[in-house]
């Protein structure tokens, strides 16, 4: 039967992705989803380098950053990363934890599957290669979705468009526009977890080091975090970069231990009367080639090494500080940060405050999780928390 789009849906959601998902899914009502892509579920598709890291085992509030610290509790509360295995287990997709506390799918086409079957079972219907291009109100009340294949009206509005990270899958500026359109406030969409890049001279002198990784500790303001950095031609990246990244704003410095767990100047010191160069002692502990790198003019055959010498030396390799010149562009960010601004949105259903029948989930709103699972988390819970509302509604 072919579906009569002229009708007016209970709910439109717009964007297909891990929130807007989750919420079709989650009531029983007639609702439409419209996505510009092909298919739904693209970016989910992908992610996890097609595993799908699609929580943790480990989900509190302290794992994301927001102007309202607060305000993702409710919903995680609500529906915990327990209920979506259960989800998983109870639909026999098939899954791995690493000692990490991720968790993954083992096929992520095998959670988009079930999201998309789940949702058409609730009385979903798609409208894709669609591209969703403004949102206002009739004389009833009900929102128009004006859209790339005509007029949609609904009685309710999810926003659930995602972030501005990954371009190449068709993220894009619409919901951050149509939220400003409809008068909600905006903090300001960055690029979050991606690497950094470095200044002009400090880029030449660690490009030859790009592809070169070590364990390494990170420190920005209050943040500190332990695990692999990579340099790159840009600057550093990794997972120990990336988690920063969520955490650091434009000026502030970084610091970071290339020597975890080892006091460099006490080190050196202990070889003092060694022929050998800095570098070459450290050969167990650090890649020379990095050490030589990051040592430059300190790097010095310990026995002729000065107090300055050393006390320099072992402040590169254990606290070496630098004020990044940016983040990597969208194109790197694995997601965004700022949004919607929370004290738009009721934290336990996702309605809009000021604009009822308006709901906003996932990547839009101003809640960004750490690298691990986190953020997808985040799109089920507040799916799942827009969703209880709206099966409320009649």
């Amino acid at each position: 039967m072919t579906e009569d789009f002229s009708t007016p849906y209970h709910t439109v959601i717009i964007g297909a992705g891990a929130s807007g998902l989750m919420c079709a899914g989650s009531f029983n009502a007639r609702k439409l989803i419209i996505d510009h892509n092909p298919r739904p579920g693209a970016k989910l598709a992908v992610s996890g380098g097609g595993k799908c890291n699609f929580s943790n085992l480990n989900i509190t509030a302290a794992h994301y950053t927001s102007q309202n610290k607060h305000f993702c509790k409710n919903a995680l509360a609500a529906y915990k990363n327990t209920d979506f295995l259960k989800l998983l287990d109870e639909n026999c997709v098939p899954w791995q934890q690493l000692p990490s506390g991720q968790l993954f799918a083992q096929n992520a086409q095998d959670i988009v599957r079930l999201l998309v079957r789940r949702a058409q079972q609730a009385n979903t219907y798609f409208k894709l290669n669609t591209q969703a291009l403004g949102i206002k109100k009739d004389g009833q009340g009900l929102f128009i979705v004006q859209t790339s294949r005509g007029n949609i009206k609904a009685q309710n509005l999810v926003l659930a468009c995602g972030g501005l990270s990954f371009p190449a899958l068709g993220a894009g500026p619409f919901g951050v526009q149509a939220a400003r359109a409809m008068g909600l406030n905006i903090i300001e969409p960055s690029p979050a977890l991606a690497g950094f890049t470095f200044p002009r001279a400090l880029k030449q002198h660690t490009a030859p080091l790009a592809g070169n990784s070590l364990p390494v500790q990170i420190r920005c303001g209050k943040f500190t975090y332990t695990g692999p950095l990579l340099f790159t031609h840009e600057g550093i990246s990794g997972p120990a970069v990336l988690q920063t990244s969520l955490f650091w704003h434009e000026g502030e410095q970084v610091t970071v231990n290339f020597l975890p767990g080892t006091d460099a100047l006490a080190f050196l010191r202990e070889h003092k009367n060694a022929a050998k160069h800095f570098s070459a002692l450290l050969a167990e502990k650090i890649s020379p080639k990095i050490a030589k790198a990051l040592l430059a003019e300190a790097d010095v055959p310990a026995a002729n090494a000065t107090t300055a010498h050393l006390h320099l030396a072992a402040q590169r390799l254990n606290a070496f500080v630098f004020v990044p010149e940016g983040i990597s562009g969208w194109t790197k960010a694995e997601v965004t940060r700022g949004g919607v601004d929370t004290k738009e949105i009721n934290p336990s259903t996702m309605q809009c405050r000021r604009i009822p029948g308006l709901f906003i989930t996932g990547e839009l709103l101003d809640v960004t999780g750490m690298l691990g699972g986190y953020n997808l988390q985040w799109a089920w819970s507040s799916g799942r928390a827009a969703a209880k509302a709206l099966e409320q509604i009649f």
